[in-house]
């Protein structure tokens, strides 16, 4: 049976067609939908995603990036706030990563926080690019961005928001 792409409801491509957070393919928790995964998947293999990282304290959906010839990396993610390990250790490895062929996609499962965290992070890391920008950004695309996520960066979630608020503005 064909699946026809389908882009994923909630996604930011931090770098276009390098790096891209979002939610787990398919849909987070109880929303979660077999055919949508596999429509999601598809788009991310058409957008020259060879490797998703999920930071699900599951190991769902690994075996369905296998049968659809994607590379894995899973490193499990408790709760945003207790992230800082996850995220040290995640830095790194995307730096590596990126610097092949190919794009990486990051996902939670139904939230998105500590993804758009990570992207951010990677962004300011490798790019210089301000972290209240990035979550701006992120939360521009779909992403949600909360006081969590925004003190895992050092960044108050007030900043963010007026950041928000002048791109709406313009």
């Amino acid at each position: 049976m064909k699946v026809s792409p389908r882009e994923p409801k909630r996604i930011w491509w931090a770098r276009p067609r390098k790096l891209c957070a979002l939610e787990r393919p398919g849909g987070g928790g109880r929303s979660h939908r077999p055919e949508r995964r596999a429509a999601e998947i598809a788009y991310l293999k058409g957008r020259g995603v060879r490797l998703v990282v999920s930071t699900m304290t599951s190991r769902h959906n690994l075996a369905a990036y296998e049968a659809a010839g994607l590379d894995w990396h899973h490193v499990p993610v408790p709760s945003t706030e207790a992230g800082a390990d996850q995220l040290e250790e995640l830095l790194p490895f995307l730096r590596r990563e990126l610097r092949r062929a190919g794009a990486v996609a990051v996902h939670g499962n139904r939230h998105t926080d500590f993804v758009a965290a990570l992207c951010a992070a990677h962004l300011h890391q490798a790019h210089g690019v301000d972290p209240e920008v990035a979550l701006a950004e992120a939360a521009r695309a779909g992403l949600r961005i909360t006081p969590e996520a925004c003190a895992l960066l050092g960044v108050e979630q007030a900043a963010v928001n007026a950041r928000l608020e002048v791109a709406a503005m313009r």
